[in-house]
């Protein structure tokens, strides 16, 4: 009863009879092949992806192994064109037709077509520049693996696509197999797939054309986070690349953080580990009066901002990056270090004075945005000269994240606010958030991006040397993602990523957050903890309400106006107490008692590991500590 639950939450429905109609797509019929699956001779690296993905899910759910055939080869019967082919440009569907990320699903009685706008393995695609932000890990382009090893099936080594290569084959691909077949990834191990098992799959005739909500979906792979991995079941690095393009992470080539490390190595001193990149000293571009290290830079001098801009020109122009520097697209950004130190020449303070009437006590203030946007602004201004419809992207972060009201900032400025997302338990937090954040899209004149600390609590966790009380947050993300899809913003980076629920939550939101969220969850307790998905269900939403609720936490966060963070005595004296501990511990205990397969016992096991006893250690830790 619970599986048919699942299947019925699915969406649109896939047949399941010994008897098809003519009005029908018969793919698979009595475990047998009815149907044929067509690329390419020369596919692009997201159509070969896509073919293999789609037989592997279908061999899956019913044992047939479609076969795969390029389009130099007749087929006799209905055909599963994959990516553009010979066979799509005869119905008039060509890949270059679709905008980027746009994609085709098109159900008839003898033919599917899954396709969307591909990067091509091209000589001049080869030389486009671009690359990604320092801290996502998850951004190596196209690499390569044995797919076969991954998924236990024939050897196959392919180069994957790109995660901001055009791919909207795989989109294709992807949202049929959750649509109509109700494949589901809830993490990147076997362990983690939902799928049900039939003997014939046909689909009723449909067209679906679209793409995903949000134009930028990225995520940082900080590891060894603690109770993510456990719940991932320990994945190794392929099988977390293979699950990220599942969760169609990408889109959109944008760019934004702390950007100036290569500049010691190009402009301070030679170094030993990059001495190819020193171009001369240049101590005026360096934070003046202040030691080394992680140093700021003079972010008045005008030597130092035509630099800035000259860099942002030769990336542009094709001439790559010297040393690491945040750009992708039509992107490049142009962020400080990642610390307060700033300048302390008479240009700069005068400069920060302006600044003071901030005197806002959250991390996320003012106190240096008109100095720091006034710097942005000036490069801005001088890459417009020669490259108006290219973008210096900023981070509206720290001492620096209001909107610098005394500046008219260029419009070739794009702007991600860094917002706490995971620690709005703090209700003034959620306030001086949203305030500013709405201050940055009133007018929407600008591209606006979004930076969101998922790494919290767990980063605390680990710094601390404390276990945190997990940070479950599935509903809040919901009401923030809907809120900012409606604002126009054009796409988040999760610094970190979270948990498994909500990670997997809001990468389904980030492609459609019209969504709804109990429905999601509902489905991913049903499908994935079968006959225990009563007890995990609440369980999960239990250390949601615990977690969430302003009023769990000291009085000082429910009125100070001002930064917290998590760590042990929030953990544990306030979240983690001995009665909702002992009620936490019932419904983990209820839930192993009822699970019956293997796979369901597996999968509560990794959850008691993950989550579970990993809150026990943490108590206990806490209260030894107290003695």
């Amino acid at each position: 009863m619970l599986m048919l639950l699942f299947f019925c939450l699915a969406g649109e429905q896939y047949k399941d009879s010994s008897v098809t109609d003519s009005n029908t797509f018969l793919m698979v019929h009595n475990n047998k092949p009815e149907s044929t699956i067509v690329i390419a001779k020369e596919p692009t690296p997201s159509a070969r992806l896509s073919a293999l993905e789609l037989q592997y899910h279908i061999h899956k759910i019913t044992g047939a192994m479609l076969p795969i055939v390029t389009d130099d080869t007749k087929v006799d019967g209905r055909s599963v064109l994959v990516g553009e082919s010979a066979m799509t440009r005869e119905l008039g569907i060509k890949g270059r037709d679709f905008k980027s990320q746009e994609y085709l699903i098109r159900i008839t009685p003898d033919t599917i077509v899954l396709i969307g706008q591909d990067w091509q393995e091209t000589e001049e695609n080869l030389k486009e520049a671009g690359i990604s932000t320092v801290f996502s890990n998850i951004s190596d382009s196209r690499i390569k693996l044995d797919y076969g090893k991954l998924t236990g099936t024939e050897s196959n080594n392919i180069t994957l696509p790109g995660f901001f290569d055009d791919q909207g084959t795989c989109y294709a691909v992807y949202d049929f197999l959750e649509r109509f077949c109700s494949i589901r990834w809830y993490g990147p191990t076997e362990l983690g797939m939902v799928h049900p098992t039939m003997q014939t799959l046909s689909f009723d005739s449909k067209e679906i054309y679209r793409s995903p909500a949000f134009a930028h979906r990225e995520g940082s792979m900080i590891t060894p986070w603690p109770i993510l991995q456990e719940l991932w079941n320990n994945p190794g690095a392929e099988e977390c690349y293979l699950y990220m393009r599942r969760l169609r992470t990408g889109g959109d080539k944008w760019a934004g953080n702390h950007s100036f490390r290569s500049y010691y190595d190009r402009f301070l001193r030679k170094s030993l580990e990059h001495p190819e990149l020193f171009e001369g000293e240049h101590p005026e571009y360096f934070a003046q009066g202040r030691s080394d290290g992680e140093r700021q830079f003079c972010y008045t001098n005008p030597d130092f901002i035509k630099q800035v801009a000259q860099d942002a020109r030769d990336f542009f122009d094709g001439k790559g990056l010297k040393g690491f520097a945040p750009a992708m697209g039509d992107y490049f950004a142009v962020v400080p270090m990642d610390n307060n130190a700033w300048c302390l020449c008479p240009d700069c303070q005068a400069e920060l004075e302006k600044d003071k009437q901030s005197s806002d006590s959250h991390f996320s203030n003012g106190r240096a945005s008109g100095y720091m946007f006034g710097f942005v602004n000036k490069v801005a201004k001088e890459l417009k000269k020669t490259h108006p419809d290219k973008y210096i992207s900023a981070l509206a972060y720290w001492d620096y994240a209001c909107y610098p009201g005394r500046i008219q900032l260029e419009s070739n400025v794009a702007v991600a606010p860094c917002l706490q997302t995971r620690i709005y338990w703090g209700p003034n937090i959620v306030r001086n958030d949203i305030k500013f954040y709405k201050r940055w899209i009133e007018g929407k004149d600008r591209p606006i991006y979004l930076w969101f600390y998922y790494c919290f609590p767990e980063e605390n966790a680990l710094v601390g040397g404390y276990h945190c009380f997990p940070g479950f947050m599935a509903h809040t993300a919901s009401r923030q993602i809907k809120m900012y899809h409606e604002d126009g913003v054009k796409g988040l980076f999760l610094c970190g990523i979270g948990e498994q629920v909500d990670f997997y939550i809001t990468m389904k939101l980030l492609d459609d957050p019209e969504l709804d969220i109990d429905e999601i969850l509902d489905e991913f307790f049903t499908g994935y903890y079968g006959a225990s998905a009563e007890p995990m269900k609440k369980l999960y939403l239990r250390i949601e309400d615990i977690y969430s609720n302003p009023e769990n936490y000291p009085p000082e966060v429910r009125t100070e106006e001002r930064q917290f963070h998590q760590n042990a005595e929030i953990a544990w004296k306030y979240l983690g107490t001995e009665e909702r501990m002992s009620e936490l511990g019932e419904l983990m205990q209820k839930a192993k008692q009822l699970a019956i397969t293997d796979v369901e016992k597996q999968r509560v096991q990794l959850f008691e590991i993950g989550v579970w006893n990993y809150m026990l250690e943490g108590r206990k830790k806490f209260l030894e500590s107290k003695r």
